[in-house]
C-alpha cells in the first residue's frame, strides 16, 4: 500500500460526502482510507457507512471521543500502513488525479519511500461568495516562513512519508490550531527533503477555525515561538513583530471597511 489517506471528522454531515468522493474517485487506487471520527451525533456515521462498500475493503473507520483534531490526526497516522500519508479534513477535497501526481513525483525524483520526505503542492481556496484563489507554493516561501517558525507549506496539499512521522514525531497536541505549522518547522529544522509540485492537489473551504485571528491562534503562536526560538531575545523580537503585523492588518481592514460603508451611504443617498 503506497498511500494512507486520513480524514479526521466530527459532526461533518454537510461536507464529508464531497471529501469521501474525492478519495473514491482518485485515478490511482493504491491507497487505504482511514476516517477518524470523534463521536459524531449527526448523520456523519451514516454517510461513512453508505460509502464504505464502494471502497471494496480500502476504507476503515473508527468513532470514539477524542481530545481534538490533532489527536484524531495522530490516531490516523499511527494506524497508517502506507508509506506516504495524506491528511484530508472533512471539509476539504482532493483533485481527482492528486495521488497519481504525487506517485509520479516520487518516481521522477527517485525518492526512497522508506526515508523521511514531504511532497507539497498548490491549494485552491474557496471563498463563501463562490470565488476561489490558488495558493502557490515554493521553496523560497518555505524557507522564509520556516526560518521565523511559521507555516511555509499548504498543509492540506502536503503528503508526508510515514518515516518522517516515525523519526521526528507526530502533531503536538498542546496546540489547538497550529500543530501542522509546528510539524513543518520541525521538518525544516531537521532538513527533511521537501519536493514542490506546481499543480493544485487540494481544495479548502473558507470558514475554518484557523482563518480567524483568535486568542487560540495567539496562544499557539507564542507556544511555537517558545518551543523553537534559539534565545529569549529572538522569541520577544519575533513575537513583537507578529503582533505589530496583526495590528496593522486589523487597522487597514477596519479603515477599508469604514471607507466602503461611507461610500455606500453616499451612493444610496
Amino acid at each position: 500500500m503506497l498511500f494512507s489517506i486520513v480524514t479526521p471528522c466530527f459532526n461533518s454531515e454537510s461536507t464529508i460526502s464531497k471529501t469521501i468522493e474525492s478519495i473514491l474517485n482518485q485515478t490511482l487506487s493504491d491507497y487505504e482510507y482511514l476516517i477518524i471520527d470523534g463521536g459524531s451525533t449527526d448523520r456523519t456515521l451514516d454517510i461513512i457507512k453508505y460509502y464504505e462498500p464502494k471502497f471494496e475493503g480500502r476504507l476503515h473507520w473508527i468513532s470514539e471521543k477524542d481530545s481534538g483534531i490533532y489527536n484524531a490526526m495522530n490516531k490516523g497516522v499511527m494506524a497508517a500502513s502506507g508509506n506516504v500519508v495524506g491528511i484530508v479534513n472533512s471539509d476539504d477535497w482532493l483533485e481527482p488525479n492528486t495521488l497519481e501526481i504525487v506517485r509520479n513525483t516520487l518516481i521522477a525524483n527517485s525518492i526512497d519511500i522508506s526515508m523521511p520526505f514531504a511532497i507539497t503542492g498548490e491549494m485552491r481556496f474557496h471563498y463563501k461568495n463562490g470565488n476561489s484563489l490558488i495558493i502557490k507554493t515554493s521553496a523560497k516561501r518555505y524557507e522564509q516562513f520556516s526560518r521565523v517558525y511559521r507555516m511555509g507549506l499548504n498543509h492540506p496539499a502536503t503528503f508526508v512519508s510515514k518515516a518522517a512521522y516515525d523519526r521526528f514525531g507526530l502533531f503536538d497536541e498542546n496546540l489547538k490550531l497550529y500543530a501542522d505549522a509546528d510539524l513543518i518547522v520541525r521538518f525544516y529544522k531537521n532538513n527533511v527533503p521537501v519536493i514542490f509540485v506546481n499543480s493544485v492537489l487540494s481544495n479548502m473551504l473558507d470558514g475554518g477555525a484557523s482563518n480567524v485571528y483568535s486568542n487560540k491562534i495567539k496562544q499557539d503562536d507564542k507556544y511555537i515561538l517558545k518551543k523553537h526560538s534559539k534565545s529569549k531575545g529572538e522569541y520577544y523580537k519575533l513575537l513583537f513583530k507578529r503582533r505589530m503585523i496583526a495590528t496593522l492588518k486589523f487597522t487597514v481592514s477596519s479603515i477599508a471597511s469604514s471607507i466602503l460603508r461611507k461610500y455606500r451611504e453616499y451612493v444610496n443617498g
